[in-house]
């Protein structure tokens, strides 16, 4: 019954009656193919939407909890940190030992090469005399320093120093000179000549010493 009305359905959908077209061959044409009769689609779902084939179900969706979303600002992404490997060339120390306290800046003009060059000035006060380097007597003393080094060749350096100290009308100075060559591995030659001079009571005097060392380190 069904197949029977099917039929007698579809044979008068084919058997319209074409002069409705007034014999134009596109109307013919387009009249012929269904398809190109379809009007345009702009909404989200169209009319033939049955006829496309769904080749998967679309993956379930899981809520984005607000707390949890984070939010990168411009300028918010990370950096690599920056290090600058220079140390600077002045230091400030405070010191007290058994015979001086006092205070002492150090700078460093030459220390990149194969030259040094240091400067030290301070001023404290000397606690006993005789007991290292200096005046003979207590009380508030200025002390310096001039440090000179120099490297000759890849195993000798020659080191320059000059010490004073003045203080209550008397004055010390004290100049040595060294020089350290590297014999073989962990032995070392060093030689080392000072000469004090101690200036007390508007006069002075003169010492000398010096030695020669030959040292294994461990």
């Amino acid at each position: 019954m069904l197949g029977a009305l099917g039929l007698a359905l579809g044979g008068a959908f084919l058997t319209l009656p074409s002069p409705a077209l007034n014999g134009d061959p596109t109307l013919i044409a387009i009249a012929s193919d269904p398809a190109k009769m379809r009007l345009y689609c702009f909404s989200t779902r169209c009319g033939d939407a049955e006829w496309q084939m769904a080749m998967s179900a679309p993956a379930p969706v899981e809520p984005v909890d607000p707390r949890r979303r984070t939010l990168r600002l411009p300028g918010s992404q990370r950096f690599a940190s920056l290090s600058a490997p220079a140390t600077p060339r002045d230091s400030k120390a405070l010191y007290s030992n058994d015979f001086r306290i006092g205070t002492r800046y150090n700078v460093q003009a030459m220390r990149d090469g194969p030259t040094q060059l240091g400067l030290s000035l301070g001023a404290g006060y000397r606690l006993a005399p005789l007991y290292d380097d200096g005046i003979n007597q207590a009380g508030p003393v200025l002390r310096g320093e001039l440090n000179f080094g120099q490297q000759i060749g890849e195993r000798a350096t020659w080191t320059q120093r000059v010490q004073f100290e003045s203080g209550r009308g008397e004055a010390f100075v004290k100049q040595s000179l060294s020089l350290d060559v590297n014999l073989w591995p962990n032995w070392t030659l060093e030689s080392d000549f000072a000469i004090r001079h101690d200036n007390q009571n508007g006069g002075g005097s003169e010492t000398a010493e010096s030695k020669i060392e030959l040292r294994r380190r461990f």
